[in-house]
């Protein structure tokens, strides 16, 4: 995960320096994370902020804000593999398993090693296999 800079929360990552630029290295609640997470996108749009309100959209079991969030963030950068795992994450906690299997092989297509990403496309997987 150093490649990334980033922290597993869930099935869902997050950059360290969205922790920073949210101001999420306080102690609050996920009502104020959440609400951080917003401010910090009104004043600074950058794939980074999206991906912090992705998470905390996730964290909140809001999932498809979450999948917007990340979506916003791919418009800034589209090959922000980050992103795409969170959408597989979302998609999974939904159990939308062929949505999920699809972003997190985009993750895998911009970084195949990424090892949170193939592990979320494992669980959309196994999932899918088993309902069958």
């Amino acid at each position: 995960m150093k490649k990334h800079g980033m922290v597993l929360v869930g099935g869902i990552i997050l950059l360290a320096l969205s922790l920073m630029v949210a101001g999420c290295g306080k102690k609050e609640g996920g009502a104020d994370k959440l609400q951080a997470a917003i401010e910090a996108v009104s004043k600074e749009k950058t794939p980074e902020n999206y991906l912090n309100l992705s998470l905390r959209y996730y964290e909140a079991r809001q999932f498809e804000k979450s999948i917007e969030a990340s979506q916003e963030a791919l418009k800034l950068k589209s090959d922000f593999a980050p992103a795409y795992n969170n959408i597989c994450a979302a998609y999974n906690e939904q159990k939308m398993w062929d949505k999920g299997i699809e972003a997190c092989q985009q993750a895998l297509k911009i970084d195949p090693g990424f090892q949170l990403a193939k592990n979320n496309l494992n669980w959309a997987l196994s999932a899918k296999a088993a309902k069958k």
